[in-house]
């Protein structure tokens, strides 16, 4: 059996709920009368303006994807290939020459440049995968606001819309005789 005081703590936490929920919806539309659909159609306009513009950044940043992965994966065998070699001139510059020595330490330089670039490049593309995500997320989110102008737009034009008239007989039925 329920207690009273269980019992009291749920019935208010029902009629909480319940007029947070009505109160909430019944203010979250913002264009309410037909005066409104002039502001309501300008706000339509700039947010479909900014998921067109969204979408074109978000088609830059695709078509940039292809150019970071190649030119990570480009720089990253550079990086192997010069540290490869660097290896082989700084085993050859044992011998105790100068000049082997300069060429093994000037190797080991250009090796050293091409690995930060080959991580340079794996950084951009991550960061162009994060911006590419980013305008993903902004894109749906103005999809929301536009759905719902679409929605507010719907609810005035349906109280601009005057209700049909009942349609009432012009004679009265003849009764029906059951046999």
């Amino acid at each position: 059996m329920i207690n009273f005081n269980t019992f009291k703590v749920l019935a208010c936490v029902f009629t909480f709920g319940s007029i947070c929920l009505f109160t909430q919806t019944a203010s979250a539309q913002k264009y309410k009368t037909a005066d409104d659909t002039v502001k309501l159609n300008k706000e339509y306009g700039e947010v479909t303006l900014d998921i067109a513009k969204l979408k074109a950044k978000l088609v830059e940043e695709k078509n940039k994807t292809y150019g970071y992965q190649t030119k990570s994966t480009s720089t990253a065998q550079d990086a192997v290939s010069s540290a490869q070699y660097s290896k082989q001139t700084a085993a050859t510059a044992t011998d105790g020459s100068v000049s082997s020595a300069k060429k093994a330490m000037k190797q080991a330089k250009k090796a050293n440049n091409q690995a930060n670039d080959a991580k340079d490049a794996k950084e951009d593309q991550e960061k162009n995968v994060r911006k590419i995500a980013d305008l993903q997320e902004k894109i749906e989110k103005k999809q929301a606001v536009l759905t719902d102008l679409d929605k507010q737009r719907a609810d005035i034009m349906l109280r601009l819309t005057p209700a049909p008239a009942p349609v009432l007989p012009a004679q009265p039925l003849p009764a029906i005789q059951v046999q």
